[in-house]
């Protein structure tokens, strides 16, 4: 009498070694091979979180206030303390008091928008700050427009701090452009001076997917120059 279950064992036997040999005469390695070779890459890199993540809109489709709450809760259990949402299509700024109300009831935020303050908690978890188009190059025109009419020398230091503390523009370290378009459309460009880039075709609104991005990120050798 045939042993249907001792065939059946070999046969996956026989089809799994054979899989294993099209994949290294192909030089492709098996799953389980990959995720090891990960794992002992990241052993090796330190995880850098970064203190200022922005995230750059570049098609309106992918906007969605849903996902936009989810990677905010995400930022808070990843320890990423400030949030800037660049969305030069309006469709955040229209959405703003559900964003608020999202602030007040959940993430426990601070929450600015245009360089506005429209909320803050005394025990805040996260800076977020929603820019719109406006708050690009416009912005560093009349700031720019500002110290022109002071005596003072009008420097580097000056033109950050004005923009800082007149629409509450700051660095990020790492900025993530959603969507397949390669543009930064308008974002604040006198603040991306020492940014690292990713591209994502979706927001990464997971902890798992913003996990993924940071170790992206940890990955980067950034060299800032004096």
């Amino acid at each position: 009498m045939l042993d249907v279950a001792g065939i059946c064992v070999a046969a996956v036997r026989a089809v799994y070694w054979l899989v294993m040999l099209v994949c290294n005469f192909l030089g492709y390695s098996p799953l389980w091979a990959q995720i090891a070779m990960k794992n002992r890459k990241m052993e090796n890199v330190k995880i850098r979180i970064p203190a200022h993540l922005a995230v750059c809109f570049t098609e309106s489709r992918l906007i969605d206030l849903t996902e936009v709450i989810q990677i905010m809760d995400s930022c808070v259990a990843a320890g990423i303390r400030q949030l800037s949402l660049y969305d030069p299509f309006g469709e955040l700024v229209s959405q703003i008091g559900q964003i608020e109300q999202a602030c007040r009831l959940f993430t426990r935020a601070d929450l600015f928008c245009d360089g506005k303050r429209l909320h803050s908690s005394g025990l805040t978890n996260l800076q977020v700050t929603v820019l719109s188009r406006k708050m690009g190059k416009s912005a560093l025109v009349e700031a720019c427009k500002m110290l022109c009419r002071e005596e003072d020398e009008i420097t580097v230091d000056r033109v950050s701090k004005t923009l800082e503390d007149k629409f509450h523009l700051s660095d990020p370290d790492f900025l993530l452009q959603v969507g397949n378009v390669p543009t930064l459309c308008g974002y604040p460009p006198w603040n991306l001076r020492i940014t690292e880039f990713l591209q994502t075709p979706r927001l990464p609104c997971s902890r798992r997917a913003l996990d993924c991005c940071v170790e992206a990120f940890s990955q980067r050798d950034i060299r800032v120059g004096k």
